[in-house]
Formats: structure tokens, sequence, C-alpha cells
């Protein structure tokens, strides 16, 4: 059964503004997580693997956070990279097996 602080991490994760300094890059990738989210609360389970980030967005993630990781948009990306990781944990932790 889905715990109370995994269902605010979720919702948390549909809650999150746009990633300033990812200039929209992954905005598809992110509303199709946004849409899974939204249909795992309201009760589908899936059987797919959520990974948090592709190799390419890591990279592009990791280039938009160097030097950046101390002020206001870099401190809202670690966040939301670090929210993205958690859902996807929550996600597969209630994979349909």
């Amino acid at each position: 059964m889905l715990k109370k602080y995994e269902k605010e991490i979720l919702k948390a994760y549909l809650n999150l503004p746009a990633r300033k300094l990812l200039n929209h890059q992954f905005e598809l990738e992110e509303d199709y997580l946004a849409g899974k989210v939204s249909r795992f609360l309201y009760g589908e389970r899936f059987t797919e693997n959520f990974i948090p980030f592709t190799n390419e967005e890591q990279e592009a993630i990791d280039k938009a956070l160097k030097g950046k990781e101390n002020d206001k948009d870099g401190r809202d990306l670690v966040t939301a990279v670090l929210i993205t990781k958690a859902v996807c944990n929550i996600l597969n932790k209630y994979n349909k097996q």
C-alpha cells in the first residue's frame, strides 16, 4: 500500500516549476512522467521500469548545473532531479510483477 510520504513526493513532482536551467530541453519526457504519476495516484500500476534520466539527459543536467549549484535556479534543478529520482523509485517499487 502506498505510504503517505510517497504520495506526497508524487504530488510534489506534479507541482515542480519548469527547470529554467534546462531551457525546456526535456519537457516531453517530464510531461510523460507526470502523466504516469497522475495515473499512478488514481490507482493505475505499470509494468515498465522507470529510469529517472537517460545518459543524454544526465549529461545536460550536469552541464547546466556546472558552476550554478549555489544559485536559485541551480538549487531548483537539484531539487527537481532528486524528486524525479524518488518518483521513479516509488513507481518501480509498486510495479505490477
